[in-house]
């Protein structure tokens, strides 16, 4: 008990600091049995800090865009893994695309909830989506490849926007996260796939089908 009342009044003649300080000091001052009984409320008691607050909404709708783009490829995935397309290498990329997806929204995730905040899946992707192939996602294998590239620069788009909106609100974390597990990572899925694209018609002007054909064994081998 005397170590209590020491506590409480160390902090009343500190001087007097913001937010979780002064609830820790208001929760140490004498209340109503009642009162006690309810615990001390301390709302600023938690992760939060820089601009999570303002940045928290665009994340979320970052991280349901990843989520997105994570079904899509994985329904791609099964189109091409079926029996009448056969097209075991194209299944291959787009299920690891589906995958990569995945993961990046789940550490996306993480890092919100690390900063203090909360995950809200019903906050809609600021994706831009083309009308003609937003609902198409059984196509061919080029348009498959332009589909993938689209929606990867699409991602990459929204992730440099966020990037600059977390260094004009001054939060350097997340400017430095976004850079770490996001820029450098989509520059290269964007090259690959722009490489894939650009590789695959070339060799359809040739024999369409034989450079199908060997294009996939090709990715069944590189992946």
């Amino acid at each position: 008990m005397f170590l209590i009342v020491l506590l409480c009044g160390l902090l009343v003649s500190s001087s007097t600091a913001e937010f979780c300080y002064d609830e820790v000091e208001a929760a140490c001052s004498p209340k109503p049995v009642s009162s006690l009984l309810d615990g001390p409320n301390l709302p600023n008691c938690n992760a939060k800090y820089g601009a999570i607050d303002s940045l928290q909404t665009d994340l979320q709708a970052y991280a349901n865009g990843q989520l997105e783009s994570s079904f899509e490829y994985l329904l791609m995935s099964t189109h091409f893994g079926n029996y009448e397309t056969n097209r075991a290498g194209f299944q291959k990329l787009y299920r690891k695309l589906s995958d990569l997806a995945w993961q990046k929204s789940i550490d996306l995730i993480k890092y919100i909830s690390t900063r203090g905040g909360k995950m809200n899946f019903n906050q809609l992707p600021h994706l831009k989506k083309n009308s003609k192939e937003s609902h198409n996602l059984e196509v061919s294998e080029l348009h498959s490849l332009a589909k993938a590239l689209d929606s990867q620069k699409q991602l990459a788009n929204e992730v440099l926007r966020l990037h600059n909106l977390a260094k004009n609100h001054q939060d350097a974390a997340i400017a430095h996260y976004l850079e770490e597990e996001f820029l450098e990572k989509q520059t290269e899925e964007i090259r690959n796939l722009a490489g894939h694209t650009a590789d695959l018609k070339n060799l359809l002007n040739r024999d369409a089908p034989l450079a199908v054909f060997l294009f996939d064994e090709y990715l069944q081998k590189a992946l």
